[in-house]
């Protein structure tokens, strides 16, 4: 079995800046994946926000309420980028 030593604490790693970028660059392959969708108008509307909670960092893809939901619903725009990333 091997051992390691874990010299900094999972809190610390959930909520660095090394995390966020990670986090931040798959985000961008989602957005560029979901960028293909032939709606022009749907894709005007994605984007993508980091948010920091106590505990960790996330980053958050998204496109406007009411065209998001409808294109998400007739297509899966979001969930097929999702899946083209491996995620």
């Amino acid at each position: 079995m091997a051992k390691f030593k874990q010299i900094r604490s999972l809190s610390e790693i959930l909520l660095s800046a090394e995390m966020e970028s990670v986090l931040a660059q798959q985000g961008d392959k989602v957005l560029q994946a979901a960028s293909t969708d032939p709606n022009p108008a749907y894709v005007e509307t994605l984007d993508m926000h980091a948010f920091r909670s106590k505990s960790r960092v996330s980053i958050q893809v998204g496109a406007a309420p009411n065209i998001g939901t409808a294109v998400e619903a007739k297509r899966g725009t979001l969930a097929k980028a999702l899946g083209a990333i491996g995620a």
